[in-house]
């Protein structure tokens, strides 16, 4: 089942997320328990720019996205963003319906903010290699490359 978080869902997202950061390329990057307290509490308002919703199976959170919509640097409309989108390494078998449903309601939420468009990244490094063509099933194209290095 997916939903929206509530309070009470702080400590399990938090976990995971953290789990996430610890184990990609991220791991370098620090963690800021302050940061996704905010996150979390800003998606609970309507108004936010701030989407989260958690996949919940037998009263556990297994997994969980997080995106956000913003101006392009050079208009006014508005684009739809992934931040992260995690499972728990122990329950990934039989989540691809609910990857579908996150990304699709990531999109409504996205139309309703009044984004044109939404892109979605693979950065952490620890995607499935489904994920990809998961994503180019669901209608989006490449369009780019990213590249990374340390500084």
């Amino acid at each position: 089942m997916s939903r929206k978080p509530r309070p009470e869902d702080f400590e399990q997202i938090h976990a995971l997320g953290q789990w996430m950061q610890e184990n990609s390329h991220f791991a370098n990057n620090g963690w800021c328990s302050r940061k996704v307290y905010r996150i979390v509490s800003a998606s609970q308002d309507s108004d936010s720019n701030i989407f989260l919703r958690v996949v919940e199976r037998n009263n556990k959170i297994i997994g969980f996205m997080v995106g956000s919509v913003s101006e392009y640097f050079f208009s006014d409309k508005l684009i739809a963003q992934d931040m992260v989108l995690v499972f728990h390494p122990n329950e990934r078998e039989n989540i691809l319906r609910h990857i579908i449903k996150l990304i699709k309601d990531f999109e409504a939420w996205a139309k309703e903010k009044g984004a044109v468009e939404v892109a979605i990244g693979i950065t952490s490094g620890i995607a499935g290699e489904g994920y990809p063509k998961l994503l180019k099933r669901l209608g989006y194209d490449q369009v780019g490359i990213l590249t990374k290095k340390e500084v």
